[in-house]
């Protein structure tokens, strides 16, 4: 069904004109039509039926439902009940399309197509069959409503006037706003188009009367001058200014939407001409916001300048500014356009060490970096070359910096010379800043942001409008206290809302930085007010929210929120009434709706949590929900699929905050379950350092059963042997085999072995790993136990120079990650494989091998795997003769490794050997012995050292040298030939 508001109301299905006789029934059926598919509270219908002060509004609308469902016949589905209120599956059609073809008007008219500005108001006034609502002017919304779509009409009316205006129309123009001017003597835009439009006809004199008139009118009527664009347009007749025959006002005002005269920032774009190709829009940086962009046109059009040259800007403010809206805009536009960008939102991170890594995972994310390109232990380097790709054009945007100011003043140093944009409370303080101050908003584009977040259609009536004014002057003139404010809208008139907000809001932005209160206590008094006005369910729900980090889907805060005094089913309609309010934002990821408290509302809503009491039980509440997170989606595949593990890394933010809140508290325990569950996903994104630290932090504060604490320091030493700690590793899975011994548990044994064994071969002693992890295949009470045993068998049998067993090893592990599709353990096994299949001489198979390995290891972005791959395209290459290749693959190894003990820089230095650059490959293996290696990587850089002394002529150095290294070859069992093989032929290749 379609209802009609263009006009006295219609409403038609299938083209039979459907009657409801009463008016009140008409106008709920609109004010829901209005509402396009949202369900409308009861309290609010009632009062736009009738007013604040009826007595039993609710019982009285649900009369008024039910007469109107029977008016309506079979079509009376079409009007639903939802917790939220009633809602109707119809909207207004016509008015739908009126702001969609203003949309097309707004389009047209940032790219100077006055023709199509010109159609556009055509097909859009076209729709108005008399005054919106006519027929209900006696009610009281359909009044102000009715009222604010005629000023629409007449905003669409000028805009269409303008263009043809531009057109060359001058002369048939100037009767039609001559009417419009004797209606509306008070309404300057349409005065000055009627100036311009005389001045252009040659009536120089007419013109300069006609805004003669309007001053004085303003002056009588008002008590207020014209407009500087006014005066300005005076003063350009007067001058003769050539550019008023060429070019009209500057635009003031959109008309994209019923709430006109409102500034919008992109009008200084470029235009293309139509004969060049456009460029290819870059992907969007950040998610699209559900609401417009109104305001700040000169700080767009300034900082869009700034931004096309290298250089760092940072855009200061105070909270509530709109800094981030104005840094998220410009990433769009300026992505738009063509051109990298790439926005970091800052607020989420917790610590100043997370921004690096927040930085690289935005760059690949946005495609300025390939996967495993930026290395997660120093991702400086790899940061700074994403940047340099692409010519250097990439603009980087890292939104909400002064929490974190030292970090991100660090990169930004680094990254002198590339395109940065900065939001913060502050400036960074760095050489070669440039900082933008944002502050209040213009009057005008004030009151406008305002209608428009208020959901007021149209230009307001001159009493709304002075109030507006005062609304807008008690909260400093700052988009977030106008977008709350016009939130209460939804409860209060805005005579009400005038009349209480002097009062109550005056200190709001009195608060500064380091106060009492947090970095938002300029903010503390209009969300104080925000809160009184809230029920005691909407006020519960809120402060509940404080606890998640980087927003959360409905079914989360069902999960959580609820209490003895709030059920699960209050949550929904609660977060709506929020969302109405302006004090949560709604987030769209394809089918996901995500559920956002701005940071300065996060940050009160955690204190309420406070004053409440609830801190610990909503802290638990919240763990719990991310151990049931976690465990959920890695119970049907334990993680082994790419999706698994990108799921739980979507909710990251929530899951770091539940586990740095938890040491030292009686949450301790859960956290550190919680640690034992991320085990894989940090393992598939080698995340080592990560999963260290937090372990470090709940092992000794938790209070758990001793199999559970033998399962996390098993975990905890592997993840330390990683980062290269092996006595740590070997010290903490000694305890994890201390308290398993007695428990009689086969699968925490044998996960405490396989820990062992791994160290085993890390520490060089190979024939106890293969004895170890022979027993625990052996052993295994699962075959994807027994795979983990063999993939690490064939390691260590690899290792001791049996690559034929190696391989058959790495082969049994590979059948079963492939039966249980376990991308990650593929990733692996297939790299191993592949290292196996190249000691056998097999060349070919070994690069599709790691080229196999790289498909799984890419979609999980294991940044462990890639570079190792690397190297062994590396070693086919330096045994083929192709040192130029070999030295690409190793360098691009090295650019993953954290310092420098690792095996890239072992083969670089080979290869270097190789090329005759005997100075440069002895500086990387000096680099290498002062960070004090061990395990195979020593045992690798010994053999080189080897080569490096023949190659040096270093002859006696070369046979002592030798001699000592095969000793040691021989005390831990190592064969790998890679390596072997430069002591039988010093600076051959094998």
């Amino acid at each position: 069904m379609d209802v009609l508001v263009l006009g006295p109301v219609q409403a038609w299905a299938d083209g039979v004109a459907v009657t409801v006789d009463r008016p009140l029934e008409r106008a709920v059926l609109v004010r829901l039509a209005l509402a396009n598919r949202v369900p409308v509270p009861d309290g609010r219908l009632a009062e736009d039926l009738w007013g604040a002060e009826v007595e039993r509004p609710v019982q009285r609308l649900r009369v008024v439902v039910s007469r109107l469902r029977a008016a309506l016949g079979p079509l009376a589905d079409v009007i639903g009940r939802t917790p939220a209120g009633y809602q109707a599956t119809v909207s207004a059609t016509d008015l739908l399309a009126a702001e969609a073809a203003a949309q097309r008007l707004h389009i047209a008219r940032r790219a100077g197509d006055f023709g199509a500005v010109a159609a556009a108001a055509r097909e859009a006034l076209a729709l108005w069959r008399g005054y919106a609502l006519a027929d209900l002017r006696t009610i009281a919304f359909a009044a102000a409503e009715g009222e604010r779509l005629d000023d629409w009409r007449l905003s669409l009316t000028v805009a269409g006037l303008e263009a043809n205006l531009e057109l060359g129309a001058a002369g048939e123009v100037v009767t039609e706003l001559t009417g419009l001017v004797a209606r509306h003597p008070l309404h300057e835009p349409l005065s000055c188009l009627l100036a311009l439009a005389l001045y252009r006809t040659g009536r120089q004199a007419d013109a300069l009367e006609r805004l003669a008139r309007l001053r004085r009118a303003l002056s009588e009527e008002l008590g207020v001058d014209p407009s500087p664009d006014t005066s300005k347009l005076e003063l350009r007749i007067l001058d003769h200014d050539p550019a008023l025959r060429a070019s009209a006002l500057p635009v003031a005002a959109t008309v994209g939407s019923p709430a006109a005269n409102q500034e919008v920032a992109p009008e200084t774009a470029p235009t293309e001409s139509a004969t060049e190709p456009e460029p290819r829009p870059w992907p969007a940086p950040v998610v699209v916001p559900m609401t417009s962009f109104v305001g700040r046109g000169r700080e767009f059009a300034t900082l869009t300048t700034r931004l096309a040259e290298p250089g760092l800007t940072t855009v200061v403010g105070v909270a509530g500014s709109g800094k981030s809206r104005l840094a998220a805009e410009l990433a769009r536009s300026i992505g738009r356009a063509g051109r990298p960008v790439v926005l970091v939102e800052l607020a989420p991170l917790g610590r100043a060490e997370d921004v690096l890594p927040a930085v690289a995972a935005a760059l690949e994310a946005g495609g300025l970096a390939t996967d495993g390109a930026i290395d997660p232990n120093g991702p400086l380097p790899g940061i700074l070359a994403a940047l340099d790709g692409d010519g250097g054009r990439a603009l980087l945007v890292l939104d909400n910096a002064e929490h974190v100011l030292h970090s991100v003043a660090e990169l930004v140093t680094a990254a002198n010379g590339f395109s940065l944009l900065v939001t913060s409370q502050q400036p960074l303080g760095v050489p070669g800043e440039s900082v933008y101050p944002l502050g209040p908003l213009d009057r005008g584009v004030a009151v406008a942001l305002f209608i428009e977040r208020a959901g007021l259609r149209g230009l307001v009536t001159a009493t709304e409008r002075d109030e507006l004014v005062t609304i807008c002057a008690a909260v400093d003139w700052l988009p977030l206290g106008i977008e709350l404010a016009a939130g209460l809208t939804r409860t209060l008139t805005i005579s009400q809302l005038a009349q209480r907000i002097d009062d109550r809001v005056r200190l709001l932005v009195g608060g500064a930085r380091g106060a009492a209160g947090g970095r938002h206590t300029s903010l503390r008094v209009a969300l104080d007010w925000s809160h009184e006005l809230l029920a005691d369910r909407e006020r519960a729900v809120l402060r509940r929210l404080g606890v998640f980090a980087g927003g959360c889907t409905l079914e989360a805060a069902e999960a959580v929120a609820p209490d003895g005094d709030l059920e699960r089913g209050d949550v929904a309609p609660a977060m709506a009434d929020l969302v109405n309010r302006n004090l949560v934002t709604v987030q769209t990821d394809g089918a996901t709706r995500r559920f956002v408290l701005l940071e300065t509302v996060r940050d009160y809503a955690l204190a309420r949590l406070t004053e409440a009491n609830e801190v610990e039980e909503l802290r638990a509440g919240h763990l719990r929900w991310c151990l049931h997170l976690v465990r959920t989606i890695g119970a049907p595949d334990d993680f082994a699929a790419a999706e698994s593990v990108a799921a739980v890394f979507a909710e990251w933010p929530n899951i770091l905050a539940a586990l740095e809140c938890a040491p030292g508290t009686s949450r301790a325990t859960d956290g550190l379950r919680l640690a034992v569950e991320m085990h894989v996903p940090w393992l598939a994104r080698a995340w080592f350092r990560e999963a260290q630290r937090h372990y470090a932090a709940l092992t000794e504060a938790a209070d758990i059963a001793a199999h559970e604490l033998a399962q996390a320091l098993s975990h905890y030493g592997f993840h330390t042997l990683m980062t290269g700690d092996l006595e740590a590793a070997a010290v903490q899975l000694a305890k994890a085999g201390e308290l398993a011994a007695p428990l009689d548990d086969p699968e925490l044994a044998q996960t405490v072995r396989y820990y062992q064994g791994i160290v085993d071969i890390e520490r060089c002693r190979l024939p106890e790993a293969v004895e170890r992890l022979r027993e625990g295949e052996r052993l295994a009470v699962r075959d994807t136990q027994g795979s983990s045993f063999a993939d690490a068998l064939g390691t260590a049998l690899l290792y001791s120079g049996d690559p034929a067993e190696a391989l058959a090893a790495y082969t049994r592990s590979c059948a079963v990650d492939a039966a249980h599709e376990d991308e990650h353990g593929l990733s692996r096994g297939l790299s191993n494989q592949a290292k196996a299949l190249l000691g056998l001489g097999r060349v070919e198979e070994a690069l599709a091998t790691a080229e196999e390995s790289d498909r799984y290891a890419r979609r999980l972005d294991d940044r462990q795997i890639l570079p190792l791959n690397d190297l062994t395209r590396a070693a086919a290459a330096l045994a083929a003769g192709s040192l130029d290749a070999a030295e690409s693959y190793c360098r691009a190894a090295l650019g993953h490794e954290e310092d420098a003990t690792g095996l890239a820089r072992i083969d670089l230095a080979d290869v270097l050997l190789a090329k005759g650059e005997t100075t440069a490959a002895g500086e990387l293996l000096d680099e290498f012995f002062a960070a004090s290696p061990g395990g195979v990587p020593l045992l690798a850089a010994r053999a080189v050292s080897v080569t490096l002394r023949h190659a040096e002529g270093d002859e006696d150095g070369a046979r002592v040298l030798l001699e000592q290294v095969r000793a040691e070859f021989a005390a831990a069992g190592f064969g790998w030939h890679r390596y072997t093989d430069r002591l039988i032929t010093p600076g051959r290749t094998a």
